[in-house]
């Protein structure tokens, strides 16, 4: 009987993705943990990929003819496996070894039985643990947010947890998507991913969700995953960050109702645009001017399935998942 169902969805990501099965079949094989890796190619034209993955290990295979958005991809995949844990694993993360058997211990120790989600620490390339988790965001945290003060007032807890309160394993308010172990039982309760989350916020929601039905949401210290960061969103910037605003904004009208949402729809067109476009002219914002201009077209004229579409038409194998 397998132990843990590893979902992972590709787009553009074709050399991490078989290095992450790759690391995951050797992890489970270290833990002694059974596994069923699913992957889930979500429009990747390279064809190659498909005989290249079966290669790296036993592989559960879906081929999309179109990317369906990270939430809808997920939720296919765990739909395909039976294990009592799923983990969530982006491309470019790569497993360490104890990670599995450690996380699966969580769920299988009556002590722990109202634990439904965890996190593992997430570490960088250098090895430097990377800040993963936050406690569940306020609509004022979401307002802050969207005028980049969380930049400013650094250690409030959102968008994430300072690293000191990263030393010790801890509840959370939610766990980065990144790698995310979580009950099949508690998922299917939930009815899985929203999808409404083409990409960003899902997580957040998910754990949220999951805390609404009594299901703690854990930090794991003594478990690693090292994350690359990025490697499906870096391609355009402009509709990473489109993306980005328009999950916030869905993330809002689902939990503090529409007049929040026109609320924050307002600051983000009033404030945060003139803000980014600021930082941007004096290079001090993480997206370019171009970047900018994009996204807020992208958004204004709600033109995302041909933002996608036209990323997807492109050849390079990065893009958003």
């Amino acid at each position: 009987m397998t132990d843990i169902d590893v979902v992972i969805v590709n787009y553009r990501s074709a050399p991490h993705t078989v290095n992450c099965v790759r690391t995951a079949h050797q992890i489970a094989r270290h833990d002694g943990i059974k596994v069923k890796v699913i992957v889930v190619n979500n429009g990747d034209e390279d064809k190659a990929f498909e005989q290249t993955i079966l290669e790296a290990g036993d592989v559960t295979f879906v081929d999309n003819a179109a990317n369906s958005g990270f939430g809808a991809a997920s939720n296919q995949g765990a739909a395909l496996g039976a294990a009592d844990v799923i983990l969530f694993l982006n491309p470019d993360a790569t497993l360490a070894p104890g990670v599995l058997k450690t996380c699966h211990k969580v769920f299988t120790d009556p002590a722990t039985a109202d634990i439904g989600i965890v996190g593992p620490t997430i570490i960088d390339g250098d090895g430097k643990v990377v800040r993963s988790c936050s406690r569940t965001p306020t609509l004022t945290d979401l307002l802050l947010r969207s005028v980049g003060a969380h930049t400013v007032f650094k250690g409030t807890g959102y968008p994430f947890l300072s690293l000191a309160d990263h030393a010790e394993s801890r509840d959370v308010g939610q766990v980065m998507g990144a790698a995310l172990f979580i009950r099949r039982s508690l998922f299917t309760a939930l009815d899985g991913f929203d999808e409404r989350f083409f990409l960003y916020y899902e997580d957040v929601d998910l754990c949220t969700r999951a805390q609404s039905l009594a299901s703690r949401c854990y930090y794991l210290k003594i478990a690693q995953v090292m994350h690359i960061g990025r490697a499906s969103s870096s391609q355009d910037t402009g509709l990473a960050l489109a993306l980005h605003i328009r999950s916030r904004l869905i993330y809002t009208g689902i939990h503090f109702g529409r007049g929040a949402q026109i609320l924050l729809a307002a600051t983000t067109v009033l404030l945060e645009l003139p803000t980014r476009l600021a930082q941007a002219v004096i290079g001090r914002g993480a997206v370019g001017l171009r970047g900018v201009c994009k996204a807020y077209r992208i958004l204004l004229t709600n033109s995302f399935p041909e933002a996608i579409s036209r990323l997807a038409s492109r050849t390079s194998h990065k893009g958003i998942v």
